[in-house]
Parts: C-alpha cells; sequence; structure tokens
C-alpha cells in the first residue's frame, strides 16, 4: 500500500513538473531592475519599442520570449527585404548586448538600430523560425540591425530595457 502511494506521489509530481507553463510573453518576471525616477516601466518600453518597429511596418513585433530574450520580427538581418515572408524572428539574450548603435540609412532613409553582442558571447543573436530557401543568412550572428524609427530614442528605449533586463549596455570607444 505504501508502496503505491509513492508511486502516486512521485507521479503527480512528475506531472505536476510537466504541466507548469512557461512564462507568458513580456512576462514581468524578466525585469531585474526597477525603473529610475521619470524613466518609462518595463511594460511601457517594450510597447514603445514595438510601436517603434509597427510604424515602419504593420506586420513587424518585439516582444520579450519565455526565455527571456529580446526578439525581432519584421525587416531584421535582411539584404532581401522584398522576399520577406515574417516565418523568423531574431532574438538576442539582454545579458549578452554589449552596444547599441543607430545606423543611418542614405538609401531608404528608413534608419535602423544595431544591437552588438559582447565579445564574451560572439555570435549570441540567433534566429528561431522556419528556414526559407530565400534566406541565405546564417542562422547565427553577432548582432542584430532593426528598422525603427524614430532611431535614437528608440535605441535609448532599447538601452533602458537592457537595463532593467538585468544587462550593461557598454558603450563604444577608443581602446586605452
Amino acid at each position: 500500500m505504501r508502496a503505491k502511494l509513492a508511486i502516486q506521489a512521485v507521479a503527480a509530481a512528475i506531472l505536476a513538473a510537466a504541466c507548469s507553463a512557461p512564462p507568458p510573453i513580456n512576462s514581468a518576471a524578466f525585469e531585474k531592475r526597477a525603473s529610475l525616477s521619470g524613466q518609462p516601466g518595463y511594460l511601457e518600453t517594450i510597447k514603445y519599442i514595438d510601436n517603434g518597429m509597427k510604424y515602419i511596418d504593420p506586420s513587424s513585433e518585439f516582444f520579450i520570449s519565455f526565455d527571456g530574450e529580446m526578439c525581432f520580427r519584421g525587416l531584421v538581418n535582411r539584404q532581401l527585404a522584398t522576399f520577406e515572408t515574417y516565418e523568423n524572428y531574431w532574438c538576442i539574450d539582454p545579458l549578452a548586448v554589449n552596444n547599441v548603435d543607430t545606423v543611418q540609412n542614405n538609401i531608404s532613409y528608413v534608419n535602423e538600430v544595431r544591437l552588438w553582442c559582447a565579445h564574451a558571447a560572439p555570435q549570441c543573436a540567433r534566429r528561431v523560425g522556419y528556414t526559407n530557401f530565400l534566406d541565405t543568412s546564417p542562422g547565427l550572428a553577432n548582432n542584430i540591425v532593426v528598422q525603427i524609427t524614430p532611431d535614437r530614442p528608440e535605441r535609448a528605449a532599447l538601452e533602458h530595457l537592457v537595463y532593467l533586463m538585468g544587462g550593461n549596455v557598454r558603450q563604444a570607444g577608443a581602446l586605452r
């Protein structure tokens, strides 16, 4: 009888562990630091970044994944935007972000923001989703380039979000 109860208890524990759902997207569980006075909060910052991407392309998307990565969908790391299928997301761990730059585009005049991986975490950006025959980019990269507007405030918002999630954006500068 005791053996049967022990087996049922173990089975119930395994079932409970298997049924526990991962946190939802944009979960506040990934907010590691409180926002400073006068600064937007975690969810407001995510919404602001998402709106900046949707201004360029209504089908694009920004969110924090269930495992705590910043994920972008849309015109991200693309050379042939004509064949965009929106089947892929590019995700990056906020703790691996080294710096965030703005990129001026004098051809399309849609400026971009680039998130660079830290030297300690090369190739930290990864593509998640289905590959298609038109996509020739590798599944790993050392940066993510996102079309977004306005580029400078969006850059500041991304840096702020990295800070809220426990990372530290380092500014690029000359080596001493």
